[in-house]
């Protein structure tokens, strides 16, 4: 009797061998067309979404971008599909990390390795681009995960398989677990999605909330607020909600738009960059009255960074090589004070050794140069160079420093 008990207890809980799991789920079956009509023109984007809420978000999020991204590239922004996620599921980023964390442990198939090492630098990529590693942010224990839940990203490669057979698992963790183990490459590459020219992940508009809290959480503890200090910072933060989630959908709107155009357009990635950051600037708050139509003002935004983009390409930023040998007295001339603040000492040129030194007055530490040139040195990264100038009859003049996408002249002090 106890075995029949047992064998019953087996059979309703999954155990016995032999047992089905629940049925996948078809994930095309959430996908509906949302139309939209940019300048006399229907355009059709896909949207998969659970509710009818998150589908209307979607569908106004993807409208106002989508318009734009339109008129950016003068053409159609291509056939993408916008995927609303769920409270509860994990975030696409948390699937890539267990995937590539298995590869690199050797728990799954070896001929997986290139589609884990393409996640771990698309990962890497997305990471630099928020930039939060500062010192303060550290010590408030504010890292990437704090926003991560919040934040939109595109699935490319194999991130957009690996997001299906989630879905197709329920995004239960015992589930998608035994799936990698059996998971072949000849598997990962049947994406049913690539019928899209781009997919786009956008968390639930319920994300952004949690989100905030813990980020104010963090914040008013590495502050070490009173109760009274946090009860005001509370108070300002419930005024000042719709302003912030104005911000939050700016950020998500930006990295639809950048990835319409990587899909779609013939940029660079540089000259994306910045046309993304002219789009999301028209959209943050700026407490402003008057200030006129988003969607005017993000497309003269546009233009004039296309313009300055074009600009930009004629005389573009290129690192130099340093130069094998060179003599370091051939330098001396250089050596000195210069300034952007007269009378006072802003910059110094002074030799090292074997390098020199270009010092902003506030470095705490040198900033180490390197000959690539007569004139011309770069730092060790490779992403900033200094340049004398000098007048004809060969006095030194000044110098300048440049950068991607930017360059300033020092005269040298008198």
């Amino acid at each position: 009797m106890f075995r029949s008990w047992i064998a019953a207890a087996c059979l309703l809980t999954g155990v016995a061998a032999g047992a089905t799991e629940p049925p996948a789920t078809e994930f095309g079956q959430d996908v509906q067309l949302a139309t939209f009509v940019v300048q006399g023109k229907p355009l059709s984007i896909s949207i998969h979404a659970r509710t009818k809420g998150d589908r209307r978000y979607a569908e106004k999020f993807a409208d106002e971008v989508v318009e734009i991204a339109y008129e950016t590239l003068g053409d159609s922004p291509g056939k993408g599909l916008v995927i609303v996620g769920a409270k509860g599921e994990p975030h696409p980023v948390l699937l890539m990390r267990k995937f590539i964390a298995w590869s690199e442990a050797g728990r799954i198939d070896p001929g997986l390795a290139p589609a884990a090492a393409q996640m771990k630098a698309a990962l890497g990529h997305v990471q630099d681009k928020f930039k939060i590693d500062d010192q303060e942010s550290a010590r408030m224990g504010i890292t990437f995960d704090t926003f991560m839940p919040a934040m939109p990203m595109p699935l490319v490669g194999p991130a957009s398989p690996l997001y299906q057979f989630a879905w197709a698992e329920g995004f239960d963790d015992a589930r998608i677990e035994r799936r990698l183990q059996r998971l072949t490459l000849a598997e990962l590459e049947r994406d049913q999605l690539t019928r899209y020219d781009w997919v786009f992940y956008l968390p639930p508009r319920s994300a952004t909330g949690p989100v905030l809290k813990e980020l104010m959480d963090k914040a008013m503890k590495g502050q070490k607020m009173g109760v009274l200090k946090r009860a005001a910072v509370k108070s300002a933060v419930f005024t000042f909600k719709p302003v912030i989630n104005k911000a939050v959908e700016a950020m998500r709107s930006g990295f639809l738009f950048a990835t319409i155009l990587r899909a779609e357009g013939t940029y660079s990635e540089d000259d994306i960059d910045h046309l993304t950051r002219a789009y999301a600037r028209e959209l943050m708050p700026d407490l402003k009255p008057g200030s006129g139509d988003e969607k005017r003002r993000a497309l003269a935004a546009i233009e004039q960074q296309k313009i300055a983009n074009a600009e930009y390409a004629k005389d573009p930023f290129v690192k130099p090589d340093r130069l094998a040998t060179f003599d370091p007295l051939a330098y001396a001339a250089f050596e000195g004070e210069y300034t952007d603040k007269p009378p006072e000492t802003t910059h110094r040129f002074v030799r090292a050794g074997e390098t020199f030194h270009w010092n902003f007055h506030r470095d705490k530490d040198p900033r180490v140069f390197y000959p690539a040139g007569d004139r011309l040195l770069v730092n060790q990264e490779g992403t900033m160079t200094i340049r004398f100038l000098v007048d004809e009859s060969g006095r030194v003049t000044g110098v300048e420093e440049r950068w991607v996408r930017r360059r300033q002249t020092v005269p040298r002090k008198s």
